[in-house]
């Protein structure tokens, strides 16, 4: 199967379309995140199999003026095969929204990831359950996020690559904090990608993410520019 760059991006394009025609308040935004990953212990040891994961971001609303929002979130997992990875994590989020309270949310997470490889480009899949625990609230949200995110190739070395995701969020019941059962977002990114080793382990992305969210009000459509660090180890 071979795709041509065109087509991605006209389906990227397509992506970056918002979801809904209800009114919406647009903000501009910066996000920086750091992910490294690798393996707990050398391959031929009975560790072989576990693997870490650590992460770092922070966001900024306003048009990149006021912190919005930053991060911690670690992980174990296991390669159940070459293609599959399990994760269990836990993240620490410190947030401060426009107009309420700032507020500490814990979150505890399981996550299937998936790299199905195919001719022409690299395709990935992650399944995230999270389980959302809010500073002096009582109920737990319970939400499913689903990302599908495809690597295309500028070259015949590969050292760059259009990057092109989309991620669905589904909260999955009613809490007394304000989420509600439905879904409640989605995320759309087009990018460029560029590795830095030749070993291809190593690469920063760079580009536009749109981001709309469903509220009870007007909903939200966030216009980002997105930087990542992906690092494995």
């Amino acid at each position: 199967m071979r795709i041509d760059i065109g087509v991605a991006l006209a389906l990227a394009t397509s992506l970056l379309t918002p979801t809904a025609a209800a009114q919406t308040h647009d903000d501009g935004g910066l996000w920086l995140a750091t992910l490294a990953q690798g393996r707990l212990a050398a391959a031929e040891s009975s560790l072989g199999d576990f693997r870490w994961w650590l992460e770092a971001q922070a966001r900024w609303r306003n048009e990149g003026e006021d912190l919005d929002m930053a991060f911690f979130r670690p992980a174990l997992g296991y390669a159940l095969s070459q293609q599959a990875t399990a994760f269990v994590g836990y993240g620490l989020f410190d947030i401060d929204p426009a107009g309420a309270p700032s507020h500490l949310e814990h979150r505890v997470w399981e996550q299937l990831s998936l790299n199905l490889p195919i001719e022409g480009f690299a395709l990935n899949s992650r399944t995230r359950l999270e389980q959302r625990f809010v500073e002096d609230e009582s109920e737990t949200g319970g939400r499913l996020r689903q990302m599908f995110k495809a690597m295309v190739p500028l070259s015949e070395s590969k050292a760059t690559y259009v990057s092109i995701f989309d991620e669905g969020f589904f909260d999955l019941n009613d809490t007394d904090w304000g989420q509600r059962a439905g879904f409640r977002q989605n995320r759309a990114f087009l990018g460029l990608g560029i590795y830095l080793d030749s070993a291809h382990k190593n690469a920063i992305e760079v580009g536009y993410l749109n981001q709309w969210i469903d509220k009870t009000t007007e909903d939200g459509l966030n216009h980002i520019l997105s930087i990542s660090l992906f690092l494995n180890f």
